[in-house]
């Protein structure tokens, strides 16, 4: 007897996962005796199992190397999500269903009224072999949500074996988030996997059953928001079922360099901006490029949307805002659109203001052009050096 009917795989929003599981949630309850009680401390015991720090965690995301912003997108969201999971099994409710279950768990740590519902007595093997597989599943489904903002509108490919074909995948994507300094596509990969069941190694975002998932950026995100993580978005930008979207290749020149500020600083009025996603040729693997591309004043300007998102995750964020504005006299001023009809990657040397009027588009553009490493998105903060700052002030 399964637990789920998921058996020819298909895709699973949470709250249908969570519905499907409550089967062995609540037949574990009733193998160890049955009650309230029993499925409060059970509750308790995934509750102290979703925490991110903790004897009791199955994720730690309190360790690891530090002043890592994305460690802190990634804890924060993993917070959030459990919150969510948590809140569908408390509001769904089950009848028991399953007997016996040979569960593949990994064996994680139970909380002590949870050892003492299903080791104080005799007779209670199943009960133990069904609360273990329904928190082993609903690891996986927190773990496997942690990389979307979103996570009730995602869509997670699940069998009859529930999400355990991610145990592999979700080893891999822990030993990274809690060892190591974390790359943008291993949290990409690991979203792929759960949502299309294969990934594209270096996509930083994918198209899969109707559904773009990309930066939330890279739609209508706030340039301040998230920059690690993924959104998805209802729709299609390539024909393809299925496709893994990568940055373009590198075109290997040296950066093309500004000569001199092209303009005074001062607000920018960008009447009538647009701005598109163009996807390029189909390449291997179901690979593709996408371009951002931005047009006002009767001109279009394209920058790799790979390279964009990449600028983005690079530039710096100081705290604090404020009302100060540098002058022409003490800092370049440069047109947006001197840097755009650049070609390839372009340098400011000794640093400069270009203003973008808040615009999220052409800032994202520009953050395709300049050389990462020294760009900060600029609110009025106090910032010094030779820096280059992308004013996002409307």
């Amino acid at each position: 007897m399964t637990w789920n009917d998921f058996a020819e795989g298909r895709a699973v929003d949470p709250a249908t996962f969570v519905a499907a599981a409550s089967t062995l949630l609540e037949s574990a309850v009733a193998a160890a005796g049955g009650g309230q009680a029993t499925r409060a401390d059970f509750i308790a015991g995934l509750e102290a199992g979703l925490s991110t720090s903790g004897p009791y965690a199955t994720l730690r995301l309190d360790a690891g190397l530090a002043g890592q912003e994305v460690r802190g997108e990634l804890r924060e969201n993993a917070i959030a999500v459990s919150e969510v999971v948590l809140d569908l099994v408390r509001s769904t409710s089950g009848t028991p269903g399953v007997p016996d279950i040979h569960s593949s768990c990994v064996g994680y740590a139970w909380i002590p009224p949870v050892v003492e519902r299903l080791i104080a007595g005799p007779g209670m093997h199943a009960a133990r072999n069904l609360y273990n597989e329904w928190l082993w599943q609903l690891v996986l489904l927190r773990d496997a949500l942690i990389p979307f903002t979103d996570p009730s509108r995602v869509r997670l490919l699940a069998d009859a074996g529930g999400l355990t074909r991610l145990q592999d995948a979700r080893d891999w994507f822990a030993v990274q988030v809690m060892t190591r300094r974390i790359a943008h596509a291993a949290i990409v990969r690991f979203a792929a996997e759960a949502v299309t069941g294969g990934h594209a190694e270096g996509a930083y975002g994918f198209q899969h059953g109707g559904t773009v998932v990309l930066p939330p950026v890279a739609f209508d995100g706030e340039l301040l928001g998230p920059a690690y993580l993924l959104s998805p978005h209802e729709g299609a930008l390539v024909a393809e079922g299925t496709a893994y979207f990568v940055q373009g290749q590198e075109d290997g020149e040296t950066a093309s360099t500004l000569s001199a500020p092209a303009r005074e600083i001062g607000d920018v009025e960008v009447v009538g901006l647009t701005d598109r996603l163009v996807p390029g040729p189909p390449g291997p693997g179901a690979t593709r490029t996408l371009s951002l591309v931005v047009g006002f004043d009767g001109h279009e300007w394209a920058a790799d949307l790979g390279r964009a998102l990449r600028g983005h995750r690079y530039a710096a964020r100081p705290a604090g805002s404020g009302d100060s504005r540098p002058t022409a006299t003490t800092v370049g001023a440069w047109s947006g659109c001197a840097v755009l009809r650049q070609d390839g990657e372009v340098a400011v040397p000794g640093g400069g203001v270009i203003p973008t009027g808040g615009q999220r588009a052409l800032t994202l553009a520009l953050l395709g052009r300049l050389r990462p490493g020294n760009v900060v998105l600029y609110t009025g903060q106090e910032v010094g050096g030779e820096q280059i700052l992308l004013d996002i002030r409307s």
